[in-house]
């Protein structure tokens, strides 16, 4: 006989959004929380909400993950755990924030 799946059964989905904006309060950081809420309704999943703007000196205090801090490492291993990314940027000079790149350089 076939298993019937019941919500107990499956874990909980994680969706993480990443905001790239560099003003505080930052439009995109509006729209990136709001589609991170519609997808988490949509799913029952649990959420989370990076900030590059708070993120920033953590991620900056080393050039490669090796250098990070223990709180640079705890922001990487966030965006690795997660089952789904929802990244919002602004474009500044045709392309996304410097420090958006650098997150998903290390």
């Amino acid at each position: 006989m076939a298993h019937v799946w019941e919500i107990d059964d499956l874990a909980r989905l994680s969706v993480l959004g990443i905001s790239g904006g560099v003003s505080n309060p930052s439009r995109t950081t509006a729209v990136v929380n709001a589609l991170v809420k519609a997808v988490a309704l949509r799913l029952l999943a649990d959420t989370g909400l990076i900030e590059i703007t708070e993120a920033a000196p953590s991620l900056f205090a080393g050039l490669s993950r090796g250098a990070l801090g223990a709180s640079g490492e705890a922001i990487i291993q966030r965006v690795e755990k997660a089952d789904l990314l929802v990244v919002g940027t602004p474009v500044y000079r045709a392309s996304y924030t410097g420090a958006l790149k650098h997150l998903f350089d290390l």
